[in-house]
């Protein structure tokens, strides 16, 4: 049970995958057949399965190609956002090293209390 409590996560999305693309391979299983019906040819397999590959492999690289685009998109950002950000930082930095600096001083000037 530990098993899938770890990675039921990755075996919902390979379902969801698999679904879509059974889904896919469905629905343009129809529209092949209806289209070699109408053109009064008979189905074959054959003909069926690079346009079945060829609309596969044509959406996965427009994924792959948004998925990067983000990426790449993403990574700028946070290079821009964080130089910013990191910029900040040090700035506070700077002034609690002043303040310690100010502080440690006058702490070391102070009398130990004696029993």
């Amino acid at each position: 049970m530990a098993h899938f409590r770890r990675w039921g996560a990755v075996y919902v999305l390979l379902l969801l995958f698999l679904g879509s693309w059974a889904a896919q391979f469905v629905t343009q299983l129809i529209e092949y057949r209806n289209t070699q019906h109408q053109l009064g040819q008979p189905f074959q397999w054959s003909g069926y399965w690079p346009e079945f590959l060829a609309s596969t492999f044509e959406n996965w690289q427009s994924e792959w190609f948004q998925l990067v685009f983000q990426a790449v998109l993403l990574l700028g950002a946070k290079h821009w956002i964080f130089r910013v950000d990191a910029e900040n930082t040090e700035r506070i930095e700077s002034k609690v090293d002043d303040l310690r600096n100010y502080l440690v001083p006058l702490d070391r000037q102070s009398p130990t209390p004696s029993d």
